[in-house]
């Protein structure tokens, strides 16, 4: 199904994770037209996977540059094996907010995904969940492989929560551009609409796909929204996520299916090219894929469960983007939202507008 979630399934993957786009030049990249690539801000300490091609690389000129105002993110965890082609990151880097950071006692609680509620989000819980951290500006990039015909190609996803929200279901949902790159070229850029409840679960209230060939833009290949046609919202991370729990819904499109996680392990010790993590959890997803999860960071890796294997990441980079960089990419978010308004009309065409902080 073409579902999209945290970072696993578009081109029949289940979405589980973070972000893309046709360019991550450190002065950020855009599309000529409405309905070409984003733009895109990156740390400058981040580690390209690929050139950009011409086209790109022309277009990143046309953009005034934010990343030398960006701060990469040291997440919490074990120090990784040194290594002298891992990225650093400086010690006054920003980090999203953890329990620390509020005087207030939350105890997560777990929801039923089976029972979206708009009553549900009545009160903000006082800290972002550490799987999944819903922090504005909260950038996270992963590299691995994925297969395309005959051939093997790099693949770059890059996650950016931005500050554009809309309302759904009764709900405020903050939009997350999910940017994919096969072989340096965009091949699939999507909008992930997710909301926080009170208990600290993240739910998953819609998306948005569009695929692009050449860096230009071919067709909207997924589009729904909890509560039209029957489509219903589900939960993308629980709050308190073990192993043993029953295994959860997080999202059902008709025609297409439910998509359901499951909690495999946690307390693991996980190496990545970025950095090692304690405490990771590990989630199967759809059947077909395991993404793991470090606390406080959010998906670190992705691989197939068993066969050949069709798509892999590796947490490489996390960015605290500028206020700059973040409100260029809301403002992208916000430009895919109004694109489906009339390429998915009978999906998007009647919903609110996305929007930005005036």
């Amino acid at each position: 199904m073409s579902t999209s979630i945290n970072g696993g399934t578009r081109r029949r993957r289940v979405a589980v994770g973070m972000f893309a786009v046709g360019c991550l030049a450190t002065a950020g990249c855009t599309g000529s037209t409405d309905s070409g690539p984003v733009a895109a801000s990156s740390a400058a300490n981040e580690v390209a996977a690929t050139q950009p091609s011409a086209t790109s690389r022309a277009a990143a000129s046309a953009v005034s540059a934010t990343a030398q105002t960006d701060a990469a993110v040291t997440p919490t965890g074990s120090s990784a094996p040194v290594d002298s082609a891992a990225p650093t990151a400086p010690s006054s880097a920003a980090a999203p907010p953890t329990d620390s950071a509020t005087t207030v006692r939350f105890v997560p609680s777990n929801a039923d995904s089976e029972n979206f509620d708009p009553a549900l989000f009545a009160g903000a819980a006082p800290v972002a969940n550490p799987w999944w951290p819903l922090v504005p500006g909260y950038q996270s990039v992963r590299e691995g492989a994925v297969n395309k015909g005959s051939r093997r190609l790099p693949h770059r996803r890059v996650f950016t929560v931005t500050d554009a929200t809309k309302q759904i279901a009764g709900v405020t949902a903050t939009l997350v551009l999910d940017q994919d790159f096969d072989g340096g070229e965009l091949a699939e850029q999507a909008i992930d609409y997710l909301a926080q409840d009170s208990g600290g679960n993240v739910w998953y209230l819609g998306s948005y796909t569009e695929a692009y060939e050449g860096g230009q833009f071919v067709n909207a290949n997924d589009g729904w929204l909890a509560g039209v046609d029957g489509a219903r919202a589900g939960v993308l991370m629980m709050a308190d996520p073990q192993p043993g729990m029953p295994a959860y819904s997080q999202a059902s499109v008709p025609d297409e299916g439910t998509v359901r996680a499951k909690v495999t392990k946690r307390g693991e010790q996980v190496c990545v090219p970025f950095k090692c993590y304690d405490d990771v959890l590990v989630i199967e997803e759809d059947g077909s894929e395991n993404t793991f999860y470090a606390p406080g960071v959010g998906g670190i890796r992705l691989e197939p469960i068993k066969g050949d294997p069709q798509e892999t990441e590796e947490l490489v980079n996390l960015t605290q983007l500028s206020e700059q960089g973040t409100a260029e990419l809301g403002d992208e978010a916000v430009r895919l939202d109004q694109h489906a308004r009339t390429e998915v009309a009978n999906v998007f065409g009647d919903s609110d507008q996305a929007k930005r902080p005036s």
